[in-house]
């Protein structure tokens, strides 16, 4: 199928939409608090979407289909243990956060351990989310490089990164957030698009495709109920989703951030909460648009053998779905790229003018902030836009089991020490210094970024522990030995711990 004028039409509409919402909002961003937090104005069901988007990428809406097709329907069911940690963090960590009154979630580690640890934190956020821009901005190019092969999809990443920073850095969080509301209406309905599509074209029917699913175990996998660590079963995706999710929901600024640009603590809780059906959408979207293109290739047509994983998706949209309708999917596929990167890009320009540039800057004015902010997701999109391009020409295997090493490696200490600050009120900087560093020597030892260990250590073999559960075992490391540490060296002074953990907090 030809890629047709009204294709060009869909995408360049959505374009302009979400550039004008960026215009919209620029002229309402007076001061670093209308730009980094809105001053409150966002309602409670824009924000809820707005969280929601910001989790579902396009990394989630290319690789997990991708990967339900080839290992089936288990790792589309993450968002259950996602659910568990959306309950926790509307109770514990929404109250927390408001109370305690900071610009980001590291300057909390810099109040309660040492500024050090703002630093370290802050500078783990910044680096692991160019990574994660990288990676989304690189998804949906592969969608369209299989849509128009005779376009440079190094020059199709450039225009969609280029498109995302314009609305960010002038819109602010405001133009994020309602952004982010707007596209997740298009995600939805591009992945429903997909499901029906595949569904209905089943040779005997729907139910005749059901049962082509459980012959094949593409409904569970036969080990779906073992107890492992090593393998994609249930138990480690659920327990993954929920460990996996906790440095997203406590220590992660782009999440944190909403809990602050709603009026008040009621709200914000309501922002999460409403996540709940919205994950549970996520689980039908998943799990259907993978089974969808497993039923689809596996009797309407055929998988070229060139067509690896990641690009199963956009190679099903562009050859098999009418023209203007696969124009709102690649929409759809856009707008989960674009909702990540533009709230990614905020909340890193927040990281890197409240906890790296103020605290070197004593006397810096906040007319000066706005300008540095928005300075900020340039440069960064910039960056972010170079990686992409390399991970473009350098290809990647399954990029969702990928990513979820990338977060326990760069996440998981850092998630490790705010359950230590905020639930161990025992535990002083020296202990968390002890957490933080035997988790960080884990999570190299686990992850070997770069082969460095395999260069370094003769015989060494990378652990088999299923990707998605990797930041547990991090967190659970740096909780466990900070504990043990904090009998040797004691509890900390009164004024680091005073409404700063749960159990101090001012109510």
């Amino acid at each position: 199928m030809s890629w047709h004028w009204s294709n060009w039409l869909v995408l360049a509409g959505y374009f302009l939409f979400i550039v004008g919402i960026g215009v919209y909002f620029s002229n309402k961003n007076k001061s670093t608090q209308d730009y980094f937090t809105a001053s409150g104005r966002i309602p409670s069901w824009v924000n809820a979407c707005s969280i929601y988007a910001t989790a579902l990428s396009s990394l989630s809406f290319i690789a997990i289909p991708a990967s339900v097709f080839h290992n089936g329907a288990i790792l589309g069911m993450a968002p259950l243990g996602i659910i568990l940690m959306v309950i926790w963090a509307a109770y514990v960590f929404v109250p927390f956060f408001r109370k305690i009154q900071v610009t980001t979630a590291y300057e909390y580690l810099g109040k309660r351990f040492d500024h050090n640890f703002r630093w370290i934190g802050s500078i783990s956020f910044i680096i692991f989310h160019l990574i994660r821009m990288a990676v989304v901005l690189y998804l949906p190019t592969l969608a369209l490089k299989e849509a128009l092969p005779e376009i440079n999809p190094t020059l199709l990443l450039v225009i969609v990164a280029f498109l995302c920073v314009v609305y960010t850095s002038m819109g602010g969080i405001e133009a994020v957030v309602w952004s982010d509301a707007m596209q997740t209406i298009v995600l939805l309905f591009g992945a429903l698009l997909i499901i029906l599509i595949g569904y209905f074209s089943v040779p005997g029917g729907i139910f005749h495709g059901f049962d082509i699913l459980v012959e094949n175990h593409k409904a569970l996998p036969e080990n779906a109920w073992e107890i492992s660590l090593s393998g994609m079963t249930l138990f480690g995706i659920l327990i993954g989703g929920f460990l996996n999710s906790i440095y997203s929901y406590v220590g992660s600024q782009d999440i944190v951030q909403r809990y602050n640009t709603t009026k008040n603590e009621k709200e914000a809780k309501k922002s999460l909460l409403i996540n709940i059906p919205l994950l549970c959408m996520s689980i039908f979207i998943f799990c259907g648009m993978g089974t969808a293109l497993y039923l689809f290739f596996n009797g309407s047509a055929s998988l070229p053998e060139n067509i690896n994983g990641n690009a199963i998706l956009p190679y099903f949209v562009v050859n098999y779905v009418p023209s203007g309708l696969s124009g709102v999917i690649l929409a759809a596929i856009f707008a989960a790229a674009q909702s990540t990167v533009s709230s990614s890009l905020n909340s890193l320009s927040t990281c890197v003018t409240s906890d790296i540039i103020s605290p070197l800057k004593k006397q810096i004015t906040d007319k000066e902030k706005l300008k540095i902010a928005k300075f900020t997701s340039w440069i960064a999109g910039i960056l972010s836009t170079l990686l992409a391009v390399q991970f473009l020409n350098a290809g990647q295997g399954d990029m969702f089991l990928y990513f979820q090493a990338i977060t326990g490696l760069l996440g998981g200490p850092i998630a490790g020490l705010f359950l230590i600050g905020i639930f161990f009120k025992k535990v002083d900087h020296r202990a968390a210094w002890v957490g933080f560093i035997i988790s960080v020597i884990l999570a190299v030892y686990l992850g070997n970024p770069a082969s460095i260990l395999s260069k370094l250590i003769p015989g060494y073999e990378k652990p088999q522990v299923f990707e998605i559960l990797i930041s547990g075992v991090i967190i659970s490391s740096c909780v466990f030995s900070a504990w043990i540490a904090s009998f040797i060296f004691g509890a900390p002074k009164q004024e680091k711990t005073d409404n700063l953990t749960y159990f101090t907090i001012k109510q």
